[in-house]
């Protein structure tokens, strides 16, 4: 008899609701639009989502590649790095992957139905760190 385990499929597939969950990637790509290219971001979480152990649950999300104030990106990763980060490492330069990756706390799934798709997209609303050091 030949036993072999197989690897976890990977799912973007997943409910509406509050999940543990990590950021597992950061990554930068461009993207062309009518204005020229644009610098993004991905950011990849992997979603503990009960009944679904045999997955490796995942949900990202794409922001434009801005820290102004107001901006989509800045006001999703301000919970994130906290309400000072921004102010204390004004004009210099930061590793966004070393600053994100790894940090595990609660992650809001929604989703969106676009007409003419099957499927609904799933939408990482938000992200609520652990508070490090803290139980």
């Amino acid at each position: 008899m030949i036993n072999i385990q197989l690897d976890r499929e990977i799912t973007f597939d997943l409910p509406i609701g509050h999940f543990k969950g990590e950021i597992i990637k950061a990554r930068k790509y461009q993207k062309q639009t009518r204005k020229g290219p644009q610098d993004w971001v991905r950011i990849t979480f992997e979603v503990e989502v009960p009944g679904k152990e045999r997955f490796e649950c995942r949900a990202g999300r794409n922001f434009q590649l801005s820290f102004k104030p107001g901006s989509d990106l800045r006001n999703f990763l301000t919970p994130i790095l906290g309400v000072e980060f921004f102010r204390e490492n004004s004009a210099g330069t930061i590793e966004l992957e070393g600053l994100l990756e790894g940090k595990e706390g609660q992650v809001m799934l929604n989703h969106y139905q676009g007409d003419g798709f099957e499927e609904p997209l799933v939408v990482v609303e938000s992200f609520v760190p652990n508070h490090e050091g803290k139980d």
